[in-house]
């Protein structure tokens, strides 16, 4: 299987390489999201609220790298809609 190259519009340079799932492991992948679902939706409210905040306090940790990344990803903003 060939990567798959994400190609920066900024540039046009290739600034990642993705190896693909095949088909076997991408259904391997479904199966374990669909039982890890019925988990959290078993989950109280107000915990599955709780985890979510932690998550997005954990990426904005990571928002330096993080927003290097996008803009590598996705050009500079539009002017509208700064």
């Amino acid at each position: 299987m060939k990567p798959i190259q994400l190609i920066s519009p900024v540039d046009g340079s290739v600034y990642a390489e993705r190896m693909p799932l095949s088909l076997q492991a991408a259904q391997a992948a479904t199966a374990r999201a669909r039982a890890a679902q019925k988990g959290w939706a078993a989950r109280p409210l107000a915990e599955r609220i709780a985890l979510v905040k932690a998550g997005v306090a954990k990426l904005n940790e990571m928002t330096p790298r993080r927003g290097r990344r996008t803009g590598v990803a996705n050009g500079p903003p539009h002017p509208l809609w700064r």
